[in-house]
């Protein structure tokens, strides 16, 4: 539990250093609290005017910060068309990161 911890302090701690980044939601098993050695961890992210190629930088930039430790998927809630499934994140979701 511990890394898990450590894991999500180091993405936290990135994510808040990218300046596009507005918000940023832990979903899944992680906030069901359903996590498995072989669970990845789920982040939604919403930017303030990021392009594509910004939002793929900032997901490789997050990789490389990791050191590749952890696997992750990564949803840009600002082009995510399954309006269903953002409707869930946003009310299951874990608020983990946020610009004021």
């Amino acid at each position: 539990m511990r890394q898990r911890e450590d894991i999500l302090r180091v993405i936290q701690a990135y994510l808040l250093k990218v300046s596009f980044v507005k918000v940023a939601y832990i979903f899944g098993p992680q906030v069901r609290k359903e996590v498995t050695d072989q669970c990845s961890h789920h982040i939604a992210i919403e930017t303030k005017n990021a392009s594509h190629k910004q939002f793929q930088w900032l997901c490789f930039e997050l990789i490389e910060e990791l050191e590749g430790r952890v696997k992750f998927d990564v949803v840009h809630l600002n082009s995510l068309s399954n309006l269903q499934l953002k409707k869930c994140i946003l009310q299951e979701g874990k608020l983990f990161v946020q610009r004021i």
